[in-house]
Formats: structure tokens, sequence, C-alpha cells
């Protein structure tokens, strides 16, 4: 069981020595007439030795300091007069006003909570106030001051919590024992006891399930199955048992093979900066040089998995789904997979399926051609720029590229026939055709958006553009017994 203490007896202990706090006692009257009153303190001390050595101030050589109250729990017992069905889950449905950029609370809806709160267990608290006084006057003074508020009882609240009601609760006086000589405080000493006896109802609640209400962000609006029939695809298939979330907030970093959920924490790049290769995609990875983009920098750093999957459901290896929506609308669908060796980290399998299919040769490497040497190239080697080479406004030649002219993002092939290295692909004048290629060199498939090339599935996905799919099986369901969070 995971350890949680939130002081919910001490609370109500303290409660309690407040109502016993800010008494005092006559003393006699000064030179100028004026009562002389002495605050009555209050201490926490159970009817033991100690006690005495308190009001003796650990010291024998000390007088008796009088008055005082010191307060102890006598008894604490389950109550179970008041017991009610302890299996029950009260769920409440909170929503939080939204803050302005300088933090004060608007009229606008801001977050919403559902909160989970198991049904509390009854006790009754028995406590025990000692006054310790050195004449019956000082006795009488105090009790007089202390016992007119219990009629019948006196309400008490260990906590502003509106929708806590176990917060609530009250002191009821049970017995006055006038005059008691068993405390220990001496033998010779000159100091009386009064004993009062006092009981409280109280609630002791285990932890609350606090989760973060989502926002909907993508509807899916058909129910048919590809062959068009409902019965099908939604009361006989699969469609039934899964639920389709895209969580709010977080963007999702794909990068060879695995899947990290970044925070918000992070600083605000926008998709026009320079070296971020967006062009409005939706992610933020380029060909060129993917420092320029660090996802931890732009999205704050990895969030553990379990912090957003177990508000939605269970994850099943091999069967559930993320899915990335692409700039074109297309799906890159791929299974997940949790680890034991990094709770930041989900494995991802890509169905090849639903990766898209090259427009272009693939090419054997991407160059910076003023330091790469292709040593003796073969008929139709393909190589992808991210450097100029050549000058079309001078006559210029190579010894490696010969006369060839190409910028940033060309794709370059050798003819062998003519031994001339050629512009294949055009950056600066592409057409209207959505490109792909796969560098052979690393497998990486990249993808042209208009501008620059990107990695065609790669990079980093911001909201709204993937989507999780959880398996809704019943023998594979969520149980949210098995979770216990704190707010």
């Amino acid at each position: 069981m995971l350890h949680f203490y939130e002081g919910q007896v001490r609370k109500f202990l303290t409660q309690f020595i407040r109502i016993l706090s800010n008494f005092s006692v006559e003393t006699g009257r000064g030179s100028d007439g004026a009562i002389n009153l002495r605050a009555v303190p209050v201490v926490y001390g159970d009817p033991t030795r100690q006690v005495a050595n308190i009001i003796r101030n650990n010291s024998e050589n000390a007088l008796n300091y009088a008055p005082k109250i010191a307060c102890y729990v006598r008894e604490l017992n389950y109550d179970r007069e008041r017991m009610q069905n302890p299996y029950h889950i009260e769920k409440q449905h909170l929503r939080e006003r939204d803050l302005d950029s300088d933090g004060n609370y608007t009229n606008q809806l801001g977050a919403g909570y559902t909160v989970e709160k198991v049904m509390p267990s009854p006790f009754r608290l028995e406590v025990t106030a000692d006054i310790f006084s050195s004449n019956t006057d000082q006795k009488l003074q105090i009790l007089e001051q202390i016992l007119y508020l219990f009629n019948p009882d006196f309400e008490i609240q260990k906590s502003d919590n509106y929708i806590d009601w176990t917060s609530l609760s009250y002191v009821e006086l049970t017995g006055v024992t006038f005059s008691s000589r068993t405390i220990p405080v001496g033998a010779d000493s000159e100091i009386d006891v009064a004993s009062m006896t006092f009981s409280m109802p109280i609630w002791l609640s285990p932890p609350v399930k606090v989760k973060k209400l989502g926002v909907v962000q993508k509807i899916i609006m058909s129910i048919y199955d590809d062959d068009g029939g409902i019965a099908k695809g939604l009361i006989d298939g699969e469609l039934a048992s899964r639920s389709f979330i895209t969580p709010n907030n977080f963007g999702l970093l794909v990068s060879g093979g695995q899947l990290r959920l970044l925070g918000t924490t992070g600083t605000t790049v926008s998709s026009t900066d320079p070296g971020i290769g967006t062009g409005g995609d939706g992610f933020h990875t380029g060909a060129r040089d993917p420092g320029l983009a660090d996802p931890f920098e732009t999205f704050g750093p990895a969030v553990n998995w379990k912090v957003l999957l177990d508000q939605y459901g269970k994850v099943t290896n091999g069967t559930s789904q993320i899915r990335l929506t692409q700039p074109n609308g297309n799906e890159i669908i791929g299974t997940i997979a949790t680890t034991t060796l990094d709770d930041t980290i989900l494995l991802y399998t890509i169905d090849d399926d639903t990766i898209p299919s090259n427009t272009l040769t693939a090419v054997k490497k991407i160059i910076n051609p003023a330091t790469f040497d292709p040593g003796t190239p073969s008929n139709g080697d393909r190589y992808l720029v991210i450097n100029d080479v050549g000058d079309s406004t001078a006559s210029f030649q190579s010894s490696t590229w010969g006369t060839l002219v190409a910028s940033v993002g060309d794709i370059i092939e050798y003819n062998s026939s003519t031994s001339k290295w050629n512009v294949a692909f055009d950056a600066s004048n592409p057409d209207s055709t959505q490109h792909y290629v796969t560098n052979l060199n690393t497998g990486i498939q990249y993808r042209f958006n208009g501008t620059e090339w990107v990695k065609s599935y790669e990079g980093v996905y911001t909201q709204g553009n993937w989507t999780i799919v959880l398996d809704g099986d019943a023998s594979n369901s969520y149980d949210p017994s098995t979770d216990a969070t704190t707010p």
C-alpha cells in the first residue's frame, strides 16, 4: 500500500486545543485598581510524571506554575453506530475559474476535474483536559469560562475544503471530575487538578483520486466499417471496445521507434522561426539541423507516461495504438508497448502499410557537397545536398562535382553515360506533388514540405495531431481501485 499521511487526527486535536486557548484568570488588582489577568496556557501531554515536570519547568527547584491546562487523547475507537457502506465511491465533477496571463481569476471556465472519494471510516475520539490550579478560585474561574460553551456541544472544522464533508465535527462534554489527586504532580504539591472529558465523532478518509477532465479534440463521424455495415463495425466489431483519445496540452516526440511525452513548460517556438522546419506541419524536426529545434527546449522535459495513461485506460502491449496525423490528412499507425527501463518511453512499432510510399528514388546519403567525396560514383547514385554547390553566374568546375550547380534541398544524380552530376529534384521549383524520399544510409524517410525536407513521420507532434487508441475489452479494462493518488 502506498504511504500517505494527512494528519487528520492531529488537525482535530489542534482545533480542540484552540477551543481551550485564550482563557485567563484574575490575580488581583493593581495600584490603579485595574484587574490583573494571567493567560492560562494549554499544552498537550499525557497524565504522567512528565506533566509534573512541565509544570515545574523541568526543575525541582522551580515553583509550581499554575494555572495550566493539559490535554491528551484517552481513547480512539471505531464507531460502529455511524458506519456507512464501506464500498461506496462518491464522484464529484468540479470546474475552476480560468486564470488570465497575470494570474488573476476571470469569469470564464477553466480546467475541470473529477474527484473520486471512498467512504471514510467513522471513529470516536475521546480527549481529556486537565486543569491545573493552585487554588479553588482559579479552578472555578477557568471552569466557568469553559463549561458554558458546551450547550450541548461545540462545532469544529478541521479544514476549509468545501467539498470535504468529513471536516465537520463537534466536541461534546461528557464528564467533569471536580478534583483529582491521581495526577502524579508530587505528594507535597498544593496544585489541584480538575479533569474534563470530551468526545468527538470524526472521520478518517483515504486519499482521493483526482482526474483532470480532457478536451475533445477529434470527433470520428463515421461509425461504419469498410464494408459499410454498422452491425459488423459497431456491434460485433472492435469499434465498440475501443476508445479514441487525443490528450490535451502534451506534445509527442517520435524518434527511433520510441515515443516520449513532452510537457508544455518549455519555450514557445513559432512554426515560422528559422531552422524549425515545420511549415505549419505541427511538428518541429528538420532534416538540415535537428539541433536547431530541440524538442526538450521547446516543449519541456519528458513526462512519465503513467501520469497520462492512468487517466484513460490500460495499455495492451502490441495491441494499443498511437496514430499520427500527417499534414495531408494521412495517418501513421503503430502499436505501442511499455518498457521497464524508462517510464518516459513507449516502444513504437510502425505499420509499414501506413507509411507513405516514396515518390522519388531513394538517396544514398544526405551530404554537404563542400566536404563530401563520392569517390568513383556509379550510374544512378543519388544524394540530397544541404549546401549550395557550383555557381550559375560563372564558369566554374570542381574536381568532384564538375559543372554541377545545385542548391540546398536539391537531389543530385550521377549519369555515367555523360560522366556528369545532374539535379534530379529542384527544391527551388517543386511541383504540386507531395514528395517522399528515403535515406538509404539511415533508413529514415523524408518529406518535402514545399520549403525544405523534414522527417516523414518522426519529430514532435503537437496536441490535436496524435491520438491514443486503447483496447477497451472487459477482460483488460482499467481498474481504478488499483491506484490511489492524493490531490
